[in-house]
This record gives C-alpha cells, sequence and structure tokens, in this order.
C-alpha cells in the first residue's frame, strides 16, 4: 500500500478549527456575527458536517445531539423538542424555534409543529441552540431557549444535487436541488423532496395508524446588490398527509365511546425577504419582512388556519470606544380562520404584538470584562405590555478560557387556543365506573402571561487545538404557568347519562427548575473525533389553586414535568477509515420518565460513509440498533407507537 498524497491527507484529517465549537461564529446571542469564545450564553452549534455524518433523517433527530436538549418521539408524524424541561405535545411552549429568522412558534398551538418544519439537510448551515432565555433580543416565548436553523447562501449551493434512499422506516425519500446565478452577484437554488414514512409499531407488536407522506418545494435567492447592500427572498410550500389514532379523546355525546382514526392534511408556505446594508465595519442596518400561513383539514376534530405578518427592523453600531449598541422594533399580526363544530368553538379574532428591543456590549477592560445589558418591551393583546430585560457579564482571562452569567427575565404569552377555546364533550373512557365522563372547557381570558426569572453561570475552555469543553449550570423561577383547573362534577340525563367536569385555563402553576449541562469535544487522531454532551435537569412544581386538573385528565398538563427525565447522555464519535470511507456512531441514553411511566433507554446508530469521489456520497444507516424498539413519549391525545430498530440507505450525487 502506498502512502496517502498530501491532496488526500487533507481529506483524510479533520478541519479542527471549523468543527471545534470556540472557532465557530455566530449569530443567535447578539442577533449579530460574534465568535461562539465571547457569547455570554450557554450555546451549542452542529455544523453541517455534524449532521451529515450523524445520519439524521430530519431535523429533530439531528437535534438529539445537542446537550441540554431533549427529542421525544411519540410517532411517526410526531415530535416533541424541549430544553430544560416542559416537554410536551408540541414539544415546549417555553421554546422559540426559528428558520432563517423566521419564526415557527404556532400562535394557535403553544409550540412547534414539528411535523411541517423541514429543509433540504445539505442546505442547511449550521443549527444554533441557546439553553436559557433569549427573550431581551428575540422577545416573548424564548423563555426557555432558542434554535435557530440557518441555511447556506445561495451563492454557496451552485449547481445541481440530487439525493434519495429507501430503508424500512424510511419507505422512500429524495430531494431534489439547483442553483445557478442570474447574473454577476445573483444567485439562487430551487429544490423540491418528498418523504414517506411507515406506519410504526404498538407496544403489542401490532401495526400503528400514523403512516406519513409529505412533499415541499422552495427557492432562495441572494443578491450582492453594491459592495454595501444585500438583499435576501426565500419561500417554501409544503403539504403532508398523515394518520393518526385518537383513543377517544375527543368524541361528541352523540357519538358514543368509539375510537377515531383521523385523517390529517397539512399545507404551510412562507415568504421572507431581508435587506441588510453595511454602512462600514462597525455600523449596520436590517429590515426583514416575512409572510406564513398554515392550513389544517381533518376529518375530526378541528379545521383551522392561522396566517402571519412580521416585519422587523435592526440597527448595530459601535458608540465611542467601549460600546456596541444594538436596538430594533418588531410588529407581528396574526390573522385565525377556525371551523366551529360540536367539539371546538374558537373566535376568528386577529392579534398585534408590537415589539422594541435595546442591548448594548459594553467593553470594561478590553478583551478582559465586558458588561451585556438590555431589554425588549412588547405589546400583546392578551396581557398588554411586557418588559423582558438581561444584564451579562463576561470574562476572558485569556483566549482560551471564558467565564460568563447571566440574569433575565422572560415571559411566555397565552395563545388564543387558552384564552378563548370552548371545548365541548371531550371524552376520557373508562373513567367513573359504568358512566362516561365529559369534559366542558371555556375560557374567558388568562389573566397573565407566564414569568421566568433566571440565572446562569458558565465556562468555556479550550485546552489546546484537540480539546474543548463548556459547563454551564442554571436556576429557573417559574410563577403563573397556565394550567387547567376544574370546577365540581355534575351530573347529566340527556342524551344519556353522563358526568360532566368543567375546566378553564388559569395561572395555576409555579415551578423551580435547576441543572447543569456539560459537552465536550476531542481529537485524540488525526482521523478520529470524540464528542460526549451530559444534562442533569431537576423540576419541583407546585400548584397554587387548589383546583388544578389532575394529571390523569390532563394528558399533557405542567404537572406531569416533575417527571421527566433528569439526566440525559449523547456521545459520538466521527472516524475517517481512509480519505473515502468513514465510520461514525451516535449513543444516546435518556433516564426513566416516571409520570409517563417511560422506563430509561438507550439507542446506538451507526453510519458507514463512502465518498468515492468529491461529488458522490453513499451512506449505510443502521438507527437503535441495540433495541427492537421502546418508547419515548405517552399522552392521552394520541397513541403512541415506538422507536423502531431501522435501517436505510441514502445516495448524494453532486454535479
Amino acid at each position: 500500500m502506498t502512502d496517502p498524497t498530501d491532496k488526500e491527507m487533507e481529506v483524510f484529517e479533520f478541519d479542527i478549527y471549523q468543527l471545534m465549537q470556540m472557532e465557530v461564529t455566530v449569530t443567535s446571542p447578539a442577533k449579530k456575527p460574534q465568535k461562539l469564545h465571547t457569547a455570554a450564553s450557554a450555546i451549542y452549534v452542529l455544523t453541517q458536517e455534524d449532521i451529515q455524518r450523524s445520519g439524521a433523517v430530519n431535523i429533530m433527530e439531528a437535534l438529539r445531539m445537542v446537550p441540554g436538549v431533549l427529542v421525544s418521539k411519540t410517532n411517526q408524524n410526531r415530535y416533541a423538542v424541549s430544553i430544560r424541561g416542559f416537554n410536551r405535545r408540541f414539544g415546549s411552549d417555553k421554546l422559540l424555534v426559528l428558520m432563517d429568522g423566521r419564526t415557527i412558534y404556532s400562535p394557535i398551538a403553544a409550540g412547534v409543529f414539528w411535523i411541517g418544519q423541514d429543509t433540504v439537510l445539505e442546505d442547511i448551515d449550521r443549527i444554533e441552540v441557546i439553553r436559557g432565555p433569549g427573550a431581551a433580543l428575540w422577545g416573548s416565548n424564548a423563555v426557555a431557549g432558542v434554535i435557530n436553523i440557518i441555511t447556506r447562501n445561495s451563492g454557496e449551493t451552485q449547481g445541481a444535487m440530487v439525493s434519495g434512499g429507501y430503508g424500512t422506516e424510511e419507505e422512500g425519500f429524495g430531494a431534489f436541488r439547483y442553483g445557478g446565478k442570474v447574473k454577476d452577484k445573483l444567485d439562487y437554488r430551487v429544490y423540491g423532496k418528498f418523504r414517506n414514512r411507515d406506519e410504526g409499531i404498538l407496544a403489542d407488536g401490532t401495526e400503528a395508524f400514523d403512516e406519513k407522506q409529505t412533499r415541499q418545494i422552495g427557492f432562495r435567492s441572494d443578491w450582492q446588490v453594491s459592495s454595501k447592500d444585500t438583499i435576501t427572498t426565500q419561500g417554501d410550500y409544503y403539504d403532508i398527509d398523515f394518520e393518526s389514532d385518537l383513543p377517544s379523546r375527543f368524541i361528541s355525546l352523540e357519538a358514543g365511546s368509539s375510537p377515531l382514526l383521523a385523517f390529517y392534511q397539512y399545507y404551510g408556505a412562507n415568504v421572507l425577504s431581508r435587506w441588510t446594508r453595511s454602512v462600514d465595519t462597525e455600523s449596520s442596518f436590517k429590515f426583514q419582512v416575512y409572510y406564513d400561513f398554515f392550513q389544517r383539514k381533518a376529518n375530526v376534530p378541528l379545521e383551522n388556519r392561522a396566517d402571519q405578518l412580521d416585519l422587523e427592523f435592526q440597527h448595530n453600531f459601535k458608540y465611542g470606544d467601549r460600546h456596541n449598541l444594538s436596538w430594533g422594533l418588531n410588529y407581528r399580526a396574526a390573522f385565525f380562520d377556525f371551523e366551529t363544530n360540536q367539539i371546538f368553538k374558537l373566535d376568528n379574532q386577529n392579534t398585534n404584538l408590537f415589539g422594541s428591543f435595546i442591548h448594548d456590549e459594553i467593553s470594561i477592560v478590553p478583551d478582559k470584562w465586558s458588561l451585556i445589558l438590555g431589554t425588549k418591551l412588547e405589546h400583546n393583546d392578551f396581557t398588554g405590555i411586557e418588559v423582558q430585560p438581561n444584564a451579562r457579564i463576561l470574562w476572558t482571562p485569556s483566549k482560551n478560557h471564558s467565564v460568563w452569567m447571566a440574569f433575565s427575565r422572560a415571559v411566555r404569552l397565552p395563545t388564543i387556543n387558552e384564552d378563548k377555546r370552548i371545548a365541548n364533550r371531550a371524552l376520557v373512557p373508562n373513567f367513573s365506573g359504568d358512566l362516561p365522563l365529559f369534559i366542558t372547557e371555556r375560557n374567558e381570558g388568562v389573566t397573565s402571561s407566564e414569568k421566568l426569572l433566571s440565572s446562569e453561570i458558565g465556562y468555556r475552555y479550550k485546552v489546546d487545538s484537540k480539546l474543548y469543553f463548556d459547563l454551564t449550570g442554571y436556576y429557573f423561577d417559574y410563577k403563573d404557568i397556565i394550567e387547567l383547573t376544574t370546577g365540581p362534577i355534575s351530573f347529566e340525563s340527556t342524551p344519556f347519562s353522563h358526568f360532566v367536569l368543567p375546566e378553564t385555563n388559569d395561572n395555576s402553576i409555579e415551578a423551580k427548575v435547576f441543572g447543569a449541562e456539560f459537552a465536550a469535544q476531542w481529537q485524540p487522531l488525526k482521523n478520529l473525533r470524540l464528542a460526549v454532551g451530559y444534562t442533569l435537569t431537576k423540576i419541583e412544581v407546585r400548584p397554587v389553586l387548589a383546583n388544578t386538573l389532575p394529571i390523569f385528565l390532563g394528558g399533557e398538563g405542567d404537572l406531569e414535568v416533575e417527571g421527566e427525565p433528569q439526566h440525559i447522555l449523547n456521545a459520538r464519535s466521527y472516524l475517517n477509515l481512509t480519505p473515502s470511507l468513514q465510520l461514525d456512531s451516535l449513543f444516546y441514553l435518556v433516564s426513566k420518565n416516571t409520570t409517563r411511566n417511560i422506563p430509561l433507554y438507550t439507542r446506538f446508530d451507526l453510519r458507514l460513509g463512502w465518498n468515492p469521489s468529491a461529488n458522490i456520497d453513499i451512506s449505510l444507516i443502521g438507527q437503535n440498533l441495540f433495541d427492537p424498539s421502546h418508547p419515548e413519549s405517552t399522552e392521552l391525545l394520541e397513541r403512541n407507537s415506538e422507536v423502531q430498530r431501522s435501517f436505510y440507505a441514502k445516495g448524494t450525487l453532486r454535479f
């Protein structure tokens, strides 16, 4: 065997300065570019290489690699993603998720419809994950964290790419993308993709009712209008068909107690345009506008549509020798169209949100001590004016060490679903003996937003060019958490004998969350990189109203979060066997969830990648190899299928 050439060695070795977290440039902590080393936040970055070599089939699976993030798969079409607790059906209602600066937090559900959030994975530049409040910059609902998915400039995706594959669960998927130039400094790309996911299995080994098909198209253009001005325009359209087994939860009195098999169609589209102007190296402007719509059609229980229009302006500049200032304004309008039926009634009330922020990075001792002060001021239709300040201090005794502390206040706003919903005749099966129990929910307005006071401390250390670690500790104090409360149970005899339980949303819960997060990366050999992350989360919840809805009736209530997993461990290895052959692995451990009766589970994924040329990638992926199947989440609303052992092959061709 001959020795590898210099060119082969370039492929064989890792580019450690791109892979090490401290060398990465991020934009989420300050809404402008900065080195992660200088960010006074608990932030982690998934690079394009991390995503590609993980073998992840979607964004949610990729997020399993991030310390502090809990990813729970409910069935073949539902994921719940949370940071620092409160993992619910739509993920955390205290987590803000953005795609290229466009918020995908649902104004209806108080969370993220992950089922409709997708793009070509090869076009993602990085995913920046802030653990902890980001409300002083990003506004309400950025309470426990911010996930910012950032795609690549279209000038970096020129030419054609075709990818596709097939597997035991992923029964056919593919994507096409083409990038070109309209003229010099005006680049574009267009794409289309589809995915067909097989139904899962239930705990007893029978097939679940949760098959899913997705289709999506989109575009992006980047125009360097002048040396100072850039205009980015992008948009997406998707439609999804999927099935869901509703175990007798939403049933009218006339329908009795038969289980429901639901057929859903989701449609969504968005278009965004952003103009950025660089006045000089220390001053810039940004104006962004986007429109987003989401429509849900179903045979049961509710059809709805939500449209959002969002405007945002931001100005960054330096004042004197010590102040790096940013300020901005934003406005968001949401328009709703709800179907009224026997089960649900929601007013088609439109909502408005006005906001402004100011952020000042003060250099106390240049390159050593920095003080960061800022606040977000918002006015919304539910709770009026909300103030969300934060103070952070950063100490960098050397280029390899940084220590930071942060104190923040953040709020989670009620949604129209919580504030105005009337839900009748929702049956909880097998309750109260021979007579069914029907729940009647009537909301007349939540009096307050959910509030968080947060304290955080963090330390980063790059030992040398091969070893890096990051440690964060935090304490969260929640007040006024929105949860259902109940009235006295009554008896009704028409149209047949049954009990009725009235309920309403109130600010009825307090909680304290504290924990620690650790992340490390190490390159012991030129061809081997290792990464590990550990999360400790402890939650204490206290009802402040005596009539808080019992857990066994709530299904996904906040009283359940005390039983969520306290420990999460993930470990990754990236091994370059030869210049063209890669062997990568991911180990994932989650401790038991006592409330949802989920035992401790582990998962081991393995990927074998082959690059016969610079334009061809072929991968064989095995997921959950050590376990035939296991549950990750349970809830009353939908029947839960299990995560199975699965295999798939994927090929990518660029030309």
